[in-house]
């Protein structure tokens, strides 16, 4: 005995495909939004020699600075931060002079001001423009780069020191008040290659 078939199987297939047009829409409005919203993080790199490279890149041993006369003359920029103020030493002077001054707290904190226009004032002394350009490797890719050479041979060096109570943000903030100044709404260079020294 046969049985009847099935009326369902006479039915048409219903089109079972996800409408996406509302979630497309939503995506389309909701991306803009989060990208404005979105706060993205800037990165910047501070180059620094630490203590133990900032050592061996000296050639020349305390006291024995060649002078004017000779072919190099270093002029040994030390930056110090103390607990009273910031010391300034060149040519490895320790004793109170126009080559070893300290600037005092302002209102407890570092005059960073005072620092820059004292740098300032070291570089247009005693550096002076650049005389040239040099060619030397760039010690992270090893391709040959130029670089303004200066009658100094450490133009362009600033050794840093601090006690060890000093916080890393100061630090910082020392690094970048040594790297430029500002004349005339103009950036000039001041001293952007830093060496870290002890911190005692």
């Amino acid at each position: 005995m046969a049985y009847k078939p099935s009326d369902k199987r006479k039915r048409e297939e219903e089109n079972l495909d996800v409408n996406i047009t509302p979630i497309m829409n939503l995506m389309v409005v909701l991306i803009p939004l989060l990208l404005s919203a979105a706060k993205f993080t800037q990165l910047a790199l501070l180059e620094y020699l630490p203590p133990t490279e900032a050592a061996a890149a000296e050639n020349t041993p305390p006291g024995e600075n060649k002078g004017i006369g000779s072919e190099e003359l270093n002029l040994n920029l030390l930056v110090n931060l103390t607990e009273t103020g910031i010391q300034v030493s060149i040519h490895q002077t320790v004793q109170l002079g126009p080559n070893f001054y300290e600037i005092p707290l302002e209102n407890g904190l570092y005059n960073w001001a005072a620092l820059k226009d004292s740098l300032w004032s070291i570089k247009q002394r005693e550096v002076g423009a650049p005389i040239g350009t040099e060619t030397v490797p760039d010690e992270r890719t090893g391709e040959m780069q130029e670089k303004p050479k200066y009658r100094v041979k450490d133009g362009e060096e600033v050794s840093i020191t601090a006690v060890g109570t000093t916080p890393f943000q100061t630090i910082i903030q020392l690094m970048d008040a040594c790297r430029t100044y500002k004349v005339n709404d103009e950036l000039y260079t001041l001293f952007p290659i830093t060496l870290l020294k002890q911190f005692q």
